[in-house]
């Protein structure tokens, strides 16, 4: 006979219980990785585009200096953002004005060796036209600007360092 003054759950309410927690945990935790991936691009796509205006306030310095960073300073592949210089690197030759890695150190970099990650730029005329970012050279998320890449791409086949 039960007992009616013992309050509590029976064994088979408890399993129920769990075996429906861990229903919805299935459900959820794969949709909820597709979340974290999502983030990530939306990160490096963002991180991108800071790239861009940071390279094109520098192009606007270079310019009026009267050095316009030359199309040949395209950074192609995935080059560090380098340390944050103490002082704001001067534009007093061409060779200054191509240093675009140095001037994201400064617009961008930390106080750690590759902090502020990795980039890749193409310049036209004096200008950033594409720009690219990374946490790391190797990182599988690559972030695009101006054309974002997505979750639903595959690095080397949709996107990649310059493509």
């Amino acid at each position: 006979m039960r007992n009616s003054k013992i309050k509590g759950f029976t064994l088979i309410e408890l399993i129920v219980v769990i075996a429906i927690i861990g229903v919805l945990a299935a459900i959820l935790v794969p949709s909820m990785m597709g979340f974290v991936k999502d983030s990530k691009f939306s990160t490096a796509n963002s991180n991108a585009k800071l790239v861009h205006t940071n390279l094109s306030t520098w192009a606007t310095k270079a310019e009026t200096a009267g050095y316009p960073i030359q199309d040949s300073a395209s950074v192609g592949s995935a080059t560090a953002i380098p340390t944050r210089p103490n002082a704001q690197p001067a534009i007093a030759a061409q060779a200054d004005a191509n240093n675009i890695a140095g001037a994201l150190g400064w617009y961008m970099g930390t106080d750690t060796a590759n902090g502020a990650g990795f980039f890749a730029a193409t310049i036209v005329n004096g200008a950033p036209t594409k720009t690219w970012w990374a946490k790391t050279a190797a990182d599988p998320i690559i972030g695009r600007y101006p054309d974002a890449t997505d979750a639903s791409m595959t690095k080397g086949t949709d996107y990649d360092w310059g493509v």
